[in-house]
């Protein structure tokens, strides 16, 4: 988001022309930099803030999201099957992160964070998205970075999150994403890594 945010600050009537942003960063409850903020946006919240704050369409693909994405040994194994270059390539990268992700978190498999930025792209109906006002924490001592989503018009937690009645707050800056459905998700994946040699 820092390069966006630059071309903001430099020209801001370009907002006008982007018609959206799909990004991978932030979450709805919690990080994984700190406690509170994830990687993308901990890294420079401040660009990130400008880019929340630009009017331009936003879809937001959360930690609470990416982590509904997560590659195990059965989808390693499908990327071999499929008996290609590629497929070999990105079989062998999902071991070495998920082996990763094990050492460091104690956790199987892998979450493809960042290709769920590029679904939601490619087939909107993926991934189901909520309204919601995000701010980016600017000052706080345990919460620089968070993605602030204000969600107070949401009850449940994870497939029984639901709607209970009217937002209140800051009107709504972005489209934060709820739920994947993870086994299409994967289906694209594989069959787009399937095109390749």
């Amino acid at each position: 988001l820092t390069n966006v945010a630059s071309a903001l600050r430099r020209e801001p009537r370009i907002a006008e022309r982007i018609p959206l942003i799909s990004l991978m960063g932030g979450g709805l409850t919690s990080g994984n930099s700190t406690a509170t903020a994830e990687f993308n946006i901990y890294v420079d919240p401040e660009a990130a803030h400008v880019v929340f704050s630009s009017g331009i369409p936003i879809k937001m693909c959360g930690l609470n999201l990416t982590r509904q994405a997560n590659a195990t040994d059965v989808e390693i194994a499908r990327c071999r099957a499929l008996g290609n270059r590629t497929g070999q390539i990105v079989a062998d990268l999902l071991v070495f992160f998920a082996g990763t992700v094990k050492e460091v978190f104690g956790v199987s498999g892998g979450s493809l964070h960042d290709p769920c930025a590029v679904a939601a792209l490619i087939d909107p109906t993926l991934i189901e998205f909520e309204p919601m006002h995000v701010a980016v924490e600017l000052k706080g001592e345990h919460t620089y970075g968070m993605t602030v989503c204000d969600h107070r018009h949401l009850r449940g937690i994870g497939d029984e999150i639901k709607s209970i009645g009217k937002r209140k707050g800051e009107t709504p800056n972005a489209e934060v994403g709820l739920r994947i459905d993870a086994e299409r998700f994967f289906n694209l994946l594989i069959g787009t890594i399937g095109m390749y040699p």
